[in-house]
């Protein structure tokens, strides 16, 4: 594949290179990086990428300078690898941070350098750390106010990039029934036997027959994503990717991992967020609710033409499509790594409780 020009692992990664990229940047000035550490990061919570914490020592760097920072880097996993050239989720990110992040409303960590190789597909990203803020626990799942606060912020990003002509003009941001989002059909259907022997006895007879529909009739139900309303989604909408700092006004939230966002439907974030993050009772007890506060805060950012009404069969439409997510994951799932496992049984629960709530099976085109 050839040398991308940049490290592409920690242990790659040397002062002098660190020096010129923070430069370029300006965050370090005329400093000079003379060493640094690197610890790992979200082991067990982050699969498509490696995360290192870099602590830097620095001479002459200006005052106020963080001396911590972030790089995400390729996974050693060739499974993520395989994800990424199927979805092309590097390049996406870097491109967000690039192009897109200066006018996104939602925070975002910022991006000190960003690099993406498309001959070897590697990438390089130096972000801010959001530490001392709090990460978000899918496994536990977030509760009313943490889910409060994320869904008027999603409503925010939407309203930005609802129906922006921008996004068109993006070529590497693919569309929800892009070719390579129709290969979720063939991926599902492979990884269909896992989900169940996964989920065992358990699995509700209607999710079964709605999951096995599903797997056959994905690109029928792309399309029909895509010819609802549109904007940029987030496309990984988790508590595990968001940061909380409660009573801190500059930044009481943010979200990080970029790299799955897609042209269309923006529901989907919504339906990923409550029926993933959010513990089964916790979402039938506040569900209505924070779906109430999402399409309030759309019209309330301009958003026309779009009911109440609109918003819930969006969001039945994606209980039951978002259950491809869950099923790729499970599918893919190294069973060593043990909090892996506890997450995606938690999202898998969370997500066949849904559609049976929803009786969301119905939503399915006709065999």
């Amino acid at each position: 594949m050839g040398d991308p020009g940049f490290p592409t692992t920690a242990e790659a990664m040397t002062p002098a290179w660190l020096t010129q990229v923070l430069r370029e940047d300006g965050l370090l000035g005329e400093g000079v990086v003379v060493s640094f550490r690197a610890e790992p990061l979200a082991v067990g919570v982050g699969f498509m990428s490696a995360l290192r914490r870099l602590t830097l020592e620095c001479e002459g760097a200006p005052e106020g300078m963080p001396c911590t920072l972030i790089a995400k880097l390729p996974p050693l996993d060739p499974g993520a690898r395989t994800i990424d050239e199927a979805f092309n989720f590097y390049e996406k990110e870097v491109g967000f941070y690039q192009q897109m992040a200066p006018t996104t409303p939602m925070r975002a960590p910022r991006a000190y350098h960003s690099a993406f190789d498309p001959k070897s597909r590697d990438f390089v990203l130096l972000l801010e750390d959001l530490a001392p803020s709090v990460i978000g626990d899918q496994v536990v799942g977030l509760g009313f106010a943490e889910a409060t606060q994320a869904v008027d912020a999603l409503a925010r990003l939407h309203a930005r990039w609802w129906g922006d002509p921008k996004l068109d003009e993006l070529d590497w941001l693919l569309a929800i029934n892009s070719p390579e989002f129709k290969r979720l059909g063939g991926i599902c259907a492979q990884c269909w036997p896992a989900v169940l022997a996964f989920v065992g006895e358990g699995m509700d007879p209607r999710v079964r027959v709605a999951g096995e529909r599903l797997t056959v009739q994905m690109t029928t139900m792309l399309d029909e994503a895509f010819a609802r309303p549109r904007t940029m989604a987030h496309g990984d909408y988790r508590a595990d990717n968001m940061f909380f700092r409660p009573g801190d006004a500059a930044m009481p939230f943010a979200v990080a991992d970029w790299q799955i966002i897609f042209k269309g439907n923006g529901i989907f974030d919504l339906a990923y967020l409550l029926t993933g993050s959010l513990e089964v009772e916790v979402r039938r007890k506040h569900e209505r609710e924070l779906l109430g506060i999402y399409h309030s805060r759309l019209v309330a950012e301009g958003v026309k033409g779009y009911s109440l009404d609109d918003c819930l069969d969006d969001y039945r439409f994606w209980v039951m499509l978002g259950l491809a997510w869950p099923v790729v994951a499970i599918g893919t799932l190294d069973t060593a790594n043990e909090r892996g496992v506890a997450l995606f049984r938690a999202w898998i629960t969370r997500a066949m409780a849904a559609i049976v709530d929803w009786n969301a099976g119905e939503m399915l085109p006709e065999p």
